[in-house]
């Protein structure tokens, strides 16, 4: 990886944005007080790359320079030219952006649907984490024997990484999977060709069995056709049958239809008999009937009269309720008429006057009597005309 560009804003000893062109020198040495930015250069890097520096989060945020910290790393690799982009606001997410210069001079995104994604993407890229690279590319600051300092296997890695040995052991795992199939391959042919020479040696016996098994497929031919003919015999006598049956089938339906019909004619006999024995009895008792017959006639023809008798009846009571009515009618007035004058004597205090209007018993009693017998003459009247009428 060969460094081109390193611009900086905000990113912690530097509150302005400062740009690094390395295209101008092949070698250079920075120096400083301390606290001047010397580290934070290195820091940018790692930073941009693998989201790693000596502090983390919002505390690389420079406080002077406000609420973001913006780091922007231009590199080449393998002869394409690489571009990472990485922001961090105050209270925020980071922001990552991953591009390469395509050869139109536009940059081409490369950057994943997330940050973790994208950084995976940057490492795939690189072929190297952020512990190769620091082991690798520059020595942090009182880290210098850190390579030394690991274990025989990460020391192994490491170089691996560094210098680009994963190939190799890709080419010699691709090389084992190969060998190991051809061995399995030329396996398999030794066992054909084992199985073929054994074959071989029993040629003898083999053509042996083989004349012998011509032989008894000749046999079973000749059986088959015999076997074919008699098959073809008794599907002819199968046919027959079926015929046969088919037949016997039609003369059991016909068979049942007759008996249906025969029983039908049974039943229908039966019955006419049974109706013929209950006109006999009815004939029998034609002299009784006719006798209850005329017995019938006769009350009805009492019934009729009786009837008529209650319709005169119910006539003539209505003849005598007309004047029975018409003196209640006459009797309930006169009352009337002297409930008036008794009341109109007792408001005049005329002693005179009530003495003429005043009704003793005995003229009440004349009044009931010419009552009774008005009555008692319609009555008479009424019972003479129904005789009549009766006889």
């Amino acid at each position: 990886m060969i460094p081109v560009s390193l611009q900086l804003s905000g990113f912690l000893s530097y509150n302005q944005t400062v740009t690094v062109d390395f295209s101008s020198f092949d070698l250079a040495c920075i120096s400083g007080a301390n606290g001047a930015g010397k580290s934070s250069l290195l820091d940018a890097i790692t930073w941009a790359l693998f989201g790693q520096a000596r502090r983390r989060d919002d505390a690389i945020i420079n406080s002077r320079a406000g609420t973001t910290a913006e780091v922007v790393f231009t590199f080449d690799y393998e002869n394409n030219r690489y571009r990472v982009q990485r922001v961090k606001t105050a209270n925020k997410p980071t922001l990552l952006e991953f591009a390469v210069l395509a050869p139109d001079g536009k940059w081409r995104p490369l950057t994943e649907h997330s940050l973790r994604e994208t950084e995976e993407r940057i490492v795939q890229t690189l072929r190297m984490d952020y512990e190769t690279f620091t082991n690798a590319s520059f020595f942090l600051q009182g880290r210098a024997d850190q390579f030394a300092q690991q274990r025989p296997g990460d020391r192994k890695r490491i170089l691996t990484s560094v210098l680009g040995l994963e190939v190799w052991e890709t080419y010699r795992e691709t090389a084992a999977e190969r060998r190991k199939s051809q061995e399995n391959e030329l396996a398999n042919i030794d066992g054909q060709l084992e199985e073929i020479n054994a074959e071989l040696g029993q040629e003898e016996q083999r053509r042996g069995n083989l004349r012998q098994l011509e032989g008894e497929l000749a046999r079973a031919g000749e059986l088959r056709k015999s076997h074919e003919s008699a098959l073809q015999s008794m599907r002819q006598l199968a046919s027959a049958l079926s015929k046969q049956k088919s037949l016997v089938d039609l003369l059991q339906a016909q068979a049942e239809t007759a008996r249906r019909r025969w029983q039908a004619s049974a039943d229908q006999l039966a019955e006419r008999r049974a109706e013929l024995a209950a006109n006999q009895s009815q004939v029998a008792a034609a002299v009784e009937i006719e006798a209850e017959y005329q017995r019938w006639q006769a009350l009805r023809a009492e019934v009729e009269r009786l009837d008529g008798l209650a319709a005169s009846f119910n006539q003539y009571q209505h003849q005598r309720n007309l004047p029975v009515n018409a003196i209640q009618a006459e009797k309930a007035r006169l009352e009337q008429e002297l409930s008036s004058a008794v009341a109109q004597a007792a408001q005049t205090r005329d002693a005179q006057t009530l003495r003429e209007i005043e009704i003793g018993p005995a003229q009440r009693a004349q009044l009931g009597d010419a009552k009774g017998r008005g009555i008692q003459q319609l009555e008479h009247g009424a019972v003479a005309q129904v005789q009549r009428h009766v006889a």
